[in-house]
């Protein structure tokens, strides 16, 4: 039987920007441009700046809607990751605070 279990990963977060795409119910937005309208289940790329979607983050914290998620693009072959937002928005702030002293 599998199940979902989360998974730790070092990742170029600038990279997985460009990559992408930010699902809120129905519709998402892509990370790059911010395009919206777009379905996660039929958007492979973004269409105005043609970036790969190869990530997905939602702005859910139910369990039982990620887990729907999960299982939507396990069943439909959908090459997309699916990474936590919160996690994501964190190490954003903290490459933007790095970047900022850096100066």
């Amino acid at each position: 039987m599998n199940k979902q279990i989360r998974v730790w990963m070092n990742l170029d977060i600038t990279a997985v920007q460009k990559q992408l795409l930010f699902i809120d119910d129905l519709y998402g937005v892509c990370g790059s441009c911010k395009q919206t309208g777009l379905k996660y289940t039929e958007h492979r790329q973004c269409p105005n700046c043609k970036a790969q979607f190869r990530y997905a983050a939602t702005s859910s914290n139910s369990p039982a809607v990620i887990a729907q998620m999960l299982a939507r693009i396990q069943k439909d072959h959908i090459p997309l990751q699916l990474i936590d937002r919160a996690d994501y928005e964190q190490a954003v702030a903290k490459n933007a605070a790095n970047q900022l002293f850096a100066d």
